[in-house]
């Protein structure tokens, strides 16, 4: 295998782990989404707030929203690791 085929092998690789990383970005959007309405509906009301008071919900609304921080944390870096490595990819692709 010369170096040609091994540079194409290595960008198409890379290209396709820096689509994995933009399509999880994607879906680390649509999660925050799903917790946002989640805890709309059973934690901001009414039933919800005395749910937390009395600690029915056994911390799941506190636990939703840690999560929810946690993943807008992370969105930033996960779209720039994708970007980086799909565009490293695409410069290996392009120059061999």
């Amino acid at each position: 295998m010369g170096m040609g085929k091994l540079s194409k092998v290595f960008s198409v690789i890379l290209i396709l782990i820096g689509g994995i990383l933009l399509l999880a970005w994607a879906g680390s959007g649509y999660a925050i989404g799903l917790y946002e309405e989640g805890i709309e509906e059973n934690c901001d009301t009414t039933v919800g707030t005395i749910a937390q008071i009395t600690d029915w919900d056994e911390g799941r609304c506190d636990e939703a929203r840690d999560n929810m921080e946690k993943l807008e944390d992370y969105r930033p870096f996960i779209l720039a690791s994708g970007a980086t490595v799909s565009v490293l990819g695409l410069m290996v692709l392009f120059r061999s």
